[in-house]
């Protein structure tokens, strides 16, 4: 009996022994088809009722991807940032001045149906309106682009909708060169916008030869990125480029739009967005402009689709840097929400574009 009972106790050590072999073999990445025991299927049995995986306790999803992020947040060099007394913020946000008319004023009571197909790839801020606000969104860019003075809709918006519907439209279209911040509106006694004022600048007063001039200027930058392979390359070559003609003066003339970097060259933060937006958008690369704040100052830059992922980029930022140290800066050039947060903020409907996840190192 007492035998018996010994034997027993030493199989039951020797079973204990082989389980804790096992799992430290796994835990140290030891091959566990090796035979521990006298023969594998007790080994390959006792694997099924053990993940050595569990052994520090924790379960460990999507490591790689952590990983990454922590790879790709770090990559910022802060001593390269721009300093408060360099950072430039000249946005002009869109401003709206209502006046109210009678009940009975004239409305354009048609249907109007758009013509336009405006994808939610290319022009995310339209796709954040909701279905009357969208058609109003086209009527008002319709009106724009034939140079009407008054824009009647026929769309039901309030005075509450038109700010975003305006705002809508000046950052997903930055051709409309042509017109200015500031905009007039009439609305009826329960508040319904029955009719759209555009402000335009200089350059409407002869926009084919001012159009002539600017699609001249664009088409030498794009010719030369359609040579190159990759998205990556053509960005790059843009944002090189843009920085080589255009210099920042706060006081420049037109400095809201395109129209002042590339044929002007003197523009502000707004003006270097709308300039980059476009080209991007002539070679089929999404590119949204961001509005935002730095300190007390309304800022501008981009957001940029490339390769599967979304990227900050502020090249006016980049453009300062590069005029202090004569070369072409990439500091400020597809980084993450965490790094451009370090200076910048969005506001208003720039909000709700796509969050940047990741920094993509430029050597």
């Amino acid at each position: 009996m007492d035998r018996d009972i010994k034997a027993l106790q030493i199989v039951s050590v020797l079973v204990a022994t082989i389980i804790v072999i096992v799992v430290l073999r796994g835990a140290l990445g030891i091959d566990n088809n090796t035979k521990v025991g006298s023969n594998d299927k007790e080994t390959t049995s006792l694997l099924k009722l053990d993940n050595p995986e569990k052994i520090t306790g924790e379960d460990i999803q999507n490591l790689d991807e952590i990983l990454a992020t922590v790879s790709n947040e770090t990559y910022i060099d802060q001593s390269k940032l721009l300093t408060a007394d360099n950072q430039k913020a000249n946005l002009e946000i869109n401003k709206g001045v209502g006046h109210q008319v009678s009940d009975d004023t004239k409305k354009d009571e048609t249907n109007y149906k758009s013509s336009y197909e405006f994808s939610e790839k290319m022009y995310p801020y339209r796709a954040m309106l909701n279905s009357s606000e969208a058609n109003a969104y086209d009527q008002i860019y319709e009106g724009i682009t034939q140079l009407k003075e008054s824009i009647s809709l026929s769309a039901e918006i309030n005075t509450d909708q038109i700010k975003n519907v305006m705002l809508a439209v000046f950052c997903d279209h930055p051709e409309l060169f042509y017109i200015d911040t500031k905009y007039n509106y009439n609305y009826t006694s329960t508040k319904k916008v029955i009719a759209v004022s555009p402000e335009y600048n200089s350059t409407a007063a002869n926009l084919i030869t001012s159009r002539q001039k600017f699609y001249q200027a664009v088409a030498e930058i794009i010719n030369e990125a359609q040579g190159l392979k990759t998205d990556i390359e053509k960005e790059q070559l843009v944002y090189k480029r843009i920085q080589e003609i255009c210099t920042y003066v706060n006081d420049s003339d037109m400095n809201q739009s395109a129209y002042s970097v590339m044929v002007n060259k003197q523009s502000v933060c707004a003006g270097y967005s709308r300039a980059f937006q476009y080209i991007l958008q002539q070679l089929n690369i999404p590119c949204y402009f961001c509005l935002g704040v730095v300190g007390s100052g309304n800022h501008a830059w981009n957001i940029v689709f490339i390769d599967g992922n979304y990227y900050n980029v502020d090249l006016s930022w980049d453009d300062a840097l590069s005029e202090l140290t004569n070369g072409t800066s990439y500091t400020y050039f597809n980084i993450s929400d965490t790094a451009i947060s370090l200076d910048h903020a969005r506001r208003d409907l720039s909000l709700k574009l796509p969050e940047c996840k990741n920094t993509l190192k430029t050597e």
